[in-house]
């Protein structure tokens, strides 16, 4: 039985505009009955509040005001709460704060751009409301400053080493949110405005390959492959998946959204059947049926619209898919306008009315966009001059010379690139390793009981597919002949690759590395967005005992825990609004491949439905419908 009371709940700091309804909690546990009382600190001594004698104290902030809750009992036991202050910023009402607060930081200053000519003293400064009060930490040019923790920051004389780029976070329990990046100089140091940071990267890039009613790529499976490689090694937590449905490509889209927040670079790439029309571009899910409907089409606009409401400090779309029309007659569809936020960026792999080639090299292939796209993606200069180096590339290429020109679109006033720098103290969802090690599976190994021991190991490129990996580590001396094989126990007809079978080139792609020489077996699990439980793989394994003569079979079963996109694509977590979408073409963009000139072994191919210089026609005129707002914000 407890004797002394003890404070289980104490009161927090907060910091509030004027006029804020706000409640200070205090509880307490004890072994008789308790009483409370709330006090606040007036000068120089404590004054009690007349009728505050309940647990939770209710007030209007007016000025700020040290409180304080004494609990006692019967048998004369007191016990004391932490002093809090709750402070009142008079200067903001409290109609500054959104509807439905809940505490999380927000920002009410922002510090200012600061020159000197000479070494001075300076002072940087900002204030956000929250509940609790936030902590604040500042950064120069993308490092904490271990010290400088208080929402005011001074520097005695400002030396070169100070200039660059500042920010401050502001912390709580609720959340974190970052003042506006301000640049420090002097007379004779350098300008830093051409520095800037992210608060975090975030991809979504999809490649539509297999199509059911419509002709198969090659390219969009190896550049969204080549693409998430490169956009990991910039920072960029990277979503990337292949052979989406129309259902999936929102649930994606839905998915990505919910991780841009202020101050993120959000990147989103499509490769795979698509038009534009009348300045929109669509693109086609693979179970798009022939010919396809209006609301079988998802808008890339519409994308982009939602990425500005997450208040991103860069928005870059790159699209490498047709932008040709084949109806002319049809009338035109709604085009909302975009905010004028000044952060966004267009790659298109062709210019209007167009088509976007693939190049096929032997048994390789890879869009034109892509070939030239990834010399340049790692340079460190402004996103747009970057995409600049592509276009003229792209050029001077004889290939597609007349025939595909890429266009840049942007509304960019700002030198980002998408080699920034990330801020160190970054939200944890963010953090690419920490989303990065929650896809990742470990090896296991399987011990067979005629002593046969098989390692396992995984490999994933893209999100939603992953290979398994069989190797072969001890074999007891009297066997011999030994044959493995991996399949999925609920799909017989998904059967492992034996390893002197020759793969496709996207499944090449995804077992390159040591993992594929060294297998015995390999097993392709595609498609783990759809997974509704955890996967279950056989491993069979046939051996021979070489005293006795007897083939042997064995078989182990292995589970692997429900995918981390399986789980993100679950129904339960999914926000998918309503499915009205944008019209959409009859025309599918057919693959066709022409013989080139230059190179009797390089071939190009395009989604335009016909070879180049044949007239197009359109089989069918689509419906117009308005768009509704089908992606979560």
């Amino acid at each position: 039985m407890l004797k002394d009371i003890v404070i289980t709940e104490h009161p927090v700091c907060a910091c509030v505009p004027r006029d804020f309804p706000l409640t200070l909690r205090c509880r307490a546990q004890g072994s008789s009955s308790l009483y409370y009382q709330w006090f606040l600190h007036s000068e120089t001594f404590c004054k009690e509040i007349p009728g505050a004698n309940q647990p939770d104290l209710h007030i209007v902030a007016q000025q700020t005001q040290l409180y304080i809750c004494r609990v006692n009992d019967q048998h004369h036991h007191i016990a004391f709460s932490h002093w809090v202050k709750v402070k009142v910023l008079k200067d903001i009402n409290k109609d500054f704060v959104p509807h439905g607060w809940e505490g999380d930081p927000i920002f009410i200053m922002n510090p200012n751009p600061v020159h000197l000519t000479s070494q001075q003293p300076v002072q940087l400064q900002c204030c956000a409301i929250g509940i609790p009060a936030p902590k604040y930490q500042w950064y120069q040019n993308g490092q904490c400053l271990p010290h400088r923790r208080g929402r005011k920051m001074q520097i005695k004389a400002v030396k070169p080493k100070d200039c660059g780029s500042y920010l401050c976070c502001a912390t709580n329990s609720k959340g974190e949110r970052w003042s506006e990046p301000v640049e420090l100089t002097r007379g004779h140091c350098p300008s830093r405005q051409d520095i800037y940071f992210a608060a975090g990267k975030v991809a979504l890039i999809i490649g539509n390959n297999c199509y059911l009613n419509h002709p198969n790529l090659l390219a969009p499976v190896v550049d969204v492959c080549e693409l998430s490689i490169l956009l990991k090694k910039l920072g960029f937590f990277v979503i990337s998946l292949v052979d989406l449905t129309h259902s999936e490509m929102l649930t994606a889209v839905n998915k990505f959204l919910q991780f841009l927040d202020k101050g993120v670079y959000g990147l989103f790439y499509y490769a795979g059947h698509g038009y534009e029309r009348s300045g929109r571009n669509y693109m086609v899910p693979v179970d798009a049926p022939q010919p396809y409907r209006p609301e079988n089409c998802i808008s890339v606009q519409n994308i982009l619209q939602k990425m500005q409401e997450r208040r991103t400090a860069l928005n870059v779309v790159l699209l490498d898919t047709c932008r040709k029309w084949y109806n002319a007659d049809c009338g035109l569809s709604k085009v909302n306008p975009l905010k004028p936020f000044g952060n966004t960026v267009y790659g298109y792999a062709t210019c209007e009315n167009a088509e976007a080639y693939e190049v096929q090299d032997g048994n390789s292939s890879s869009g034109i966009f892509m070939t030239y796209l990834k010399k340049h993606i790692l340079e460190e200069k402004k996103v747009t001059h970057m995409l600049e180096d592509v276009l003229e590339d792209i050029g001077r290429d004889p290939l597609i010379t007349g025939k595909q020109v890429m266009e840049i679109k942007h509304t960019l006033t700002e030198s980002r690139a998408l080699t920034d720098r990330i801020c160190s103290l970054q939200s944890e969802r963010l953090n690419r390793k920490t989303l990065d090690k929650e896809n990742e599976l470990p090896k296991q190994i399987l011990l067979f009981p005629c002593g046969v021991e098989v390692e396992l190991s995984f490999q994933s490129v893209f999100s939603n597919i992953i290979h398994v990996f069989a190797r072969l580590i001890q074999t007891p001396s009297y066997m011999t002949d030994i044959k493995t094989i991996l399949y999925r126990s609920s799909d017989l007809a998904e059967l492992s690759i034996p390893n002197n079978c020759r793969l496709g080139h996207e499944d090449s792609l995804l077992a390159m590395g040591s993992k594929e020489e060294a297998a015995d077996c390999k097993l392709r699990l595609p498609g783990l967005q759809k997974c509704q439980n955890d996967i279950f793989i056989k491993l069979d394994l046939h051996c021979t005992n070489m005293g006795t003569g007897v083939r042997l079979q064995e078989s182990l079963e292995h589970k692997i825990p429900k995918p981390w996109v399986a789980r993100l694509f679950s129904q339960k977590d999914a926000c998918l609004l309503d499915r009205n979408n944008a019209a959409g073409s009859s025309d599918s963009g057919t693959a066709v491949r022409l013989q080139s000139n230059t190179d009797s072994h390089k071939r190009l191919g395009h989604a335009g439905g016909k070879s180049l210089g044949a007239p197009s026609q359109s089989s069918i005129e689509p419906e117009e419908n308005d768009e509704g707002d089908i992606f979560a914000a």
